[in-house]
């Protein structure tokens, strides 16, 4: 127990006055420092590296890194955004975990310490002695008192080993780790109820949370990467020029229509099950709407949010998570415009503060 803090909601402890939060990506590395300065939050640096470069290839590119090359990227962001703290807090990827919500058989005053580990094995596709587990009670809906909600988390050692190598080369001391959707979770205000939508670059994550406890979530392996592959595709273009084109689109640009297409094609399975799990939690609670948040590099595109609002029938909006934090005045339209492609990162800094 303990390891996975954004899930049993415990209070991290102040161990710095700075610190560096680092999502490691699978196209990128982002990098958040906060400092507490006089009891307020303050933002430092931040800074990102494309991963494609490091293999030759081109830039929004996914890629496997060895250990030598991720050290190499992550001492590039870090020294290229001036980071000072040596006290860092890791966002894990959600591809290296497995997460999950089950209902046991307990009445109220019965210890389901056991009941969670049985649950766990049937759930994992691993033996636990490969991972480290964590579990956290969450409010039961319905009228039956003989049961028990948990959420079931759970994380591959070696994953934990992979960033435990980038921590000590990077000269980081007890540097904590948790899984990106907690980073994440942590960015958002704490109402009643709230949505995610994380749109990376490999993979599209939902996630509900209440009173800012995650209690669903779901993953579709599709992302931002596989949006310039269909548009490369649609306009004969490489790589390369259909990541600039995504990235630098505009809603009058003549090239809008089949990047829009294009990101239809890609999203529509995830568009499709995410509005399922939504709708059958909804109709749990007793839901009319939810609000939703948006995130992730593939959020960025021009009108995203109305399509979104659309597909789901609920208020969206891009994710302002440096609203968070203090910063000067003049960068407010800047950190708007970036925050919502370093919600983990910052999430996973504010760890330390809370």
């Amino acid at each position: 127990m303990g390891f996975f803090s954004g899930i049993l909601d415990k209070k991290a402890s102040k161990n710095s006055a700075t610190v560096l939060g680092v999502d490691v990506g699978s196209s990128s590395i982002k990098v958040v420092e906060l400092e507490d300065r006089n009891g307020i939050v303050t933002l430092k640096t931040y800074g990102e590296v494309q991963l494609g470069p490091y293999v030759g290839k081109p830039l929004g590119s996914v890629v496997h890194l060895d250990a030598r090359q991720e050290q190499e990227a992550l001492v590039d962001v870090i020294r290229e955004s001036a980071v000072t703290s040596n006290n860092g807090v890791f966002a894990m990827p959600l591809a290296s975990s497995f997460i999950s919500t089950s209902t046991l058989p307990a009445g109220d005053n019965v210890d389901i310490s056991s009941l969670v580990r049985v649950e766990a094995r049937k759930l994992i596709p691993a033996s636990l002695s490969e991972v480290t587990l964590d579990w956290a009670e969450l409010d039961h809906a319905g009228s039956d008192t003989d049961v028990r909600t948990v959420l079931i988390a759970a994380i591959q050692n070696t994953a934990i080993e992979r960033f435990n190598v980038l921590m000590q080369f990077v000269g980081f001391t007890g540097a904590p780790t948790e899984i990106e959707c907690f980073s994440a979770n942590r960015t958002i205000s704490k109402k009643d109820y709230n949505v995610i939508l994380d749109f990376g670059a490999t993979s599209s994550k939902m996630y509900i949370s209440h009173k800012g406890i995650i209690v669903r979530m779901h993953r579709i392996n599709v992302g931002g990467a596989d949006v310039t592959h269909q548009l490369a595709n649609t306009l004969s273009v490489d790589f390369a020029t259909a990541e600039e084109i995504k990235i630098q689109i505009h809603k009058t640009s003549d090239q809008y229509a089949a990047v829009h297409q294009a990101y239809q094609q890609t999203f529509n399975r995830a568009f499709r099950e995410f509005t399922l799990v939504l709708e059958r939690y909804q109709a749990e609670r007793g839901l009319e709407q939810i609000r939703i948040n948006v995130c992730g590099g593939a959020s960025l595109l021009p009108g995203f949010t109305s399509q979104l609002e659309a597909v789901f029938n609920s208020p969206v909006e891009l994710a302002d998570p440096f609203a968070t934090v203090a910063y000067p005045a003049f960068m407010e339209d800047a950190m708007k415009q970036i925050g919502p492609l370093f919600v983990p990162a910052l999430g996973a800094a504010l760890r330390n503060f809370e």
